[in-house]
């Protein structure tokens, strides 16, 4: 078997594989949760697969840049075009909501006009105008059908000429600079100047903590740091080697010369490091922005107190598949209401910045019966899909544990009592 080529294998693709995974853990307990903040949701999506297919593709193409696998490539080159748009688009949305809700003091919109007018924007950014974008934009200026980089894999490929940035690159650097011109220092002021009113409004409004807050203004310093410096770089090297190697950068190459072949090309990696250690090293780091944006983004939404509690509910679940039950111990120990317990199961919370696009309200005056050790219990989160509304959620019906405090249950006096017909709901699984 041939060495492979990139001297760090296998490290790369061990880190795209094992990104992925956390961010479909971050999509699946967000959907179990019903709890979506859409530029998060969006990022997480398609990094995710970007993630798995370089994974994939540094796997195939560890030691050789062989022309295969045609169709695979051409949908993952489309891909390729589709994240490198909606990374920027994401930190965009994200950075624009953070704004709104700093600056209304609500993490609701005025009024239905004004929420649908909002989500249509976000869709438009975080969807279809990168699907224009790997669409009809990237044929006119696609170079080949795709690029076989050895070590790497298929790429995509674009003219190097002024409406080649235009049309693909100038995405990475044009909402990446209005995030930073417009909406990021709008949030910083907004926080730093009325400090103690924000302070009220996160404490007073329990769909927005802090905990939920920063995080994903974490998350959109991390993506503009990431993503910004790239695109810079990207167009300033495209401009460079366009002026060494033809003496000129051209307005447009001409769709008849780039369309008259349409072949895919191979890059061997000797020729990567002919290239210039400029260009290898723009290469790594594109590549691995990607895994490192997804191990921030799991760091930040992955290990969280109510993440932590869907990853124990799935495993649960599956366990109950196989017939297998956790220990007594083990459930009691993630039952932080202690022996309350309620009539009904509740429907999952959380409070991870669902100014994403469900607002959730706590109702802090719910109290459990006078009876149960002073100990009291929060009301329940309701979280709306979409940019729904606010709903209060009905408090949910509770029981007396009698047994706990009296050593007796209240119907162990009739004749027809059966102590095993009622079971009441364990209340680790209403948290």
């Amino acid at each position: 078997m041939v060495a492979a080529v990139d001297p760090t294998y296998p490290l790369y693709p061990i880190a795209c594989i094992l990104s992925a995974v956390m961010l479909l853990l971050v999509l699946i307990t967000s959907f179990i949760r019903q709890s979506w903040n859409l530029g998060v949701a969006f990022l997480c999506f398609w990094l995710f697969w970007e993630n798995i297919t370089f994974g994939i593709n540094a796997i195939i193409w560890s030691d050789n840049s062989d022309i295969k696998l045609y169709i695979y490539c051409d949908i993952v080159t489309h891909m390729q075009v589709i994240t490198s748009v909606v990374k920027p688009m994401a930190t965009f949305i994200i950075t624009r909501r953070l704004y709104l809700i700093a600056s209304l003091r609500s993490v609701e919109l005025p009024d239905k006009a004004v929420k649908h007018r909002n989500l249509a924007i976000e869709w438009t950014l975080g969807l279809a105008l990168p699907v224009i974008v790997a669409g009809p934009f990237y044929y006119i200026v696609q170079e080949f059908r795709f690029e076989v980089l050895a070590g790497f894999g298929c790429q995509s490929t674009a003219d190097d000429s002024s409406l080649g940035i235009l049309l693909i690159n100038s995405w990475a650097v044009v909402p990446p600079l209005l995030s930073i011109a417009v909406y990021y220092p709008r949030v910083l002021r907004i926080f730093y100047q009325q400090k103690r009113a924000m302070d009220h409004f996160l404490q007073s409004n329990n769909s927005v903590s802090r905990l939920s807050f920063f995080p994903i203004f974490a998350l959109a310093s991390i993506d503009l740091i990431l993503t910004l410096p790239v695109g810079i770089v990207t167009i300033v090297l495209e401009v460079v080697e366009s002026l060494v190697q033809t003496g000129n950068f051209p307005l447009y190459t001409g769709w008849n010369v780039l369309h008259s072949n349409m072949e895919p090309l191979g890059l061997s990696y000797t020729k990567l490091v002919a290239a210039g250690t400029s260009t290898l090293a723009q290469l790594y780091f594109v590549h691995w922005t990607s895994p490192v944006l997804a191990f921030a983004i799991f760091s930040l939404f992955g290990i969280t107190a109510e993440a932590r509690a869907s990853y124990w509910r799935i495993i649960c679940t599956v366990e109950g598949w196989f017939g297998w039950k956790p220990p007594i111990r083990m459930r009691k120990a993630r039952s932080p209401t202690g022996t309350t317990e309620f009539g009904a199961r509740p429907q999952d919370t959380s409070l991870n910045l669902d100014i994403e696009s469900q607002p959730s309200y706590v109702d802090p005056n719910a109290r459990a019966e006078q009876g149960i050790e002073g100990r009291g219990v929060r009301g329940l989160t309701h979280e709306l899909e979409g940019d729904s509304y606010p709903e209060i959620a009905e408090e949910p019906y509770m029981e007396y544990n009698y047994t706990a405090n009296t050593g007796a249950h209240p119907n162990q006096h009739r004749g027809d009592y059966d102590p095993d017909g009622e079971k009441p709901v364990d209340a680790s699984n209403a948290v």
